[in-house]
């Protein structure tokens, strides 16, 4: 019933958002279906707290804690309906870590996210990492303010 539920939920939202992506609805989608997302918020309490299926009982706690994260598409259509794409851009570095084993070190750690998500950025910007990581260094080594990330090519 509650997968059911979840299921019919979900699928009456993406055709909205897509719909939502053709032309602007009258209403927005949050104020159209408050009422089915308090109704189920209201399952998912009930299932994560007193059901007895251990998948429906991850799946309605799952739902609670990224409620908004979830939802958020139905204030910004535009928004993608997955995470697909970023996971997918992730991918190699994941593989990465696995290759060499992790960091080992809270500092290896958080630089490697840094540099991660300069080249990335910069990928998507189309523009080269290595020259504004070259920028970067020369400015902190001059005592300068690291410089920021460059726009998209032509803007």
């Amino acid at each position: 019933m509650f997968g059911e539920q979840t299921l019919l939920l979900l699928n009456t939202l993406i055709k909205a958002v897509y719909a939502a992506r053709e032309r602007p609805p009258d209403q927005a989608l949050p104020i159209t279906y408050q009422g089915a997302l308090s109704d189920y918020r209201c399952a998912c309490e009930a299932m994560g707290a007193h059901a007895t299926h251990t998948k429906a009982r991850a799946l309605a706690r799952e739902m609670l804690n990224d409620w908004d994260a979830i939802f958020q598409v139905l204030a910004h259509p535009h928004l993608p309906l997955t995470n697909n794409e970023a996971e997918q851009a992730l991918r190699h570095w994941v593989i990465l870590r696995s290759i060499c084993h992790g960091t080992r070190t809270e500092d290896g750690t958080r630089i490697l996210a840094i540099l991660i998500s300069v080249i990335e950025t910069c990928r998507v910007r189309q523009q080269s990492p290595w020259i504004y990581l070259a920028a970067a260094i020369r400015q902190r080594r001059a005592g300068f303010s690291v410089p920021r990330l460059p726009l998209v090519k032509g803007v």
